[in-house]
């Protein structure tokens, strides 16, 4: 059925019409965590001769500067969460299209084991995202995981070899659940991975995006206080002049996502999607969220 409806929204023109309506002055992000070099391509493909691809700083120089004059027309920013192992296999297709991505990583896991705690197998990760850091680590430590995963995240090597073509951001140093953290150590995994990036890529480490995207204004402060040019959130929508840098907003979620599919994310569909699992989400994790 979304494979039907997707086709009939591209087939209609509503992509079409949004891109030259609400998307035609403003800038939308896209989403990858670990997708298909197929698929990748053929979205990028699609989206090359459709819209115009950005840095992300290029727009958050817009938005501190107020000056869009710089912002070409269906403008797109290109990011991926994570810092998946399998994003090193896309450097041609950067290259081949020009794209400057954001790969926002974690510190701590690529200097570590390289395992990301909500892949590992046999765990279901959804009832980990509403554990504070100290409770995640009893759970998984009392649930025996073997040690014979193969690793998930980018190495430091493939980081560095990367860093010409790709842009490093913050994912922080242990995907927490930021507000389910107490203030300290909300404040060292902001702070800190900023620094680790810088000294993994060997290149200024600007932006952050919030794991699971979940942040409250405490966390929205911390990122300002370390110094962060912009933090990217999953909220859907586009980003006009008045954006806020430290909130951005997202269109896609593209992993898997068919050429129809994405493209029925450019219209909106995304938003009508998630609305009620995130209205859920954020419910169950303001009742965890510590009280002060």
């Amino acid at each position: 059925m979304k494979k039907l409806v997707a086709k009939l929204i591209r087939r209609c023109g509503v992509e079409a019409l949004v891109r030259r309506t609400m998307g035609r002055a403003k800038v939308g992000i896209l989403v990858y965590h670990d997708p298909s070099m197929a698929r990748f391509e053929a979205h990028m493909a699609f989206l090359s001769t459709r819209y115009t691809f950005v840095s992300l700083d290029d727009l958050s120089a817009a938005l501190s500067t107020r000056d869009w004059s710089q912002i070409p027309r269906n403008a797109l920013v290109l990011t991926f969460d994570d810092g998946h192992r399998g994003n090193r296999e896309l450097l041609p297709v950067f290259e081949r299209f020009g794209l400057h991505p954001t790969i926002y990583l974690c510190s701590g896991i690529v200097r570590g084991d390289g395992l990301f705690w909500f892949r590992l197998p046999g765990v279901d990760p959804e009832p980990l995202k509403l554990m504070s850091p100290a409770e995640r680590a009893t759970f998984l430590e009392n649930a025996g995981i073997s040690s014979a995963v193969d690793r998930h995240a980018l190495t430091p090597a493939e980081v560095a070899e990367l860093a010409p073509t790709v842009d490093f951001g913050s994912h922080t140093i242990s995907h927490p659940v930021l507000p389910l953290c107490t203030d300290n150590v909300a404040a060292h995994e902001i702070a800190q991975s900023r620094a680790e990036i810088e000294g993994l890529s060997g290149t200024p480490c600007r932006h952050l995006s919030y794991p699971n995207g979940d942040y409250t204004d405490r966390e929205t402060r911390l990122v300002r206080e370390a110094g962060y040019a912009s933090a990217r959130t999953t909220e859907i929508g586009w980003n006009g002049r008045d954006a806020d840098p430290l909130r951005l907003r997202i269109i896609s979620l593209a992993d898997f996502a068919s050429v129809d599919v994405l493209a029925a994310h450019l219209a909106g569909l995304l938003a009508v999607r998630r609305l009620v699992p995130t209205l859920l989400h954020r419910r169950a994790l303001q009742r965890r969220v510590p009280r002060t």
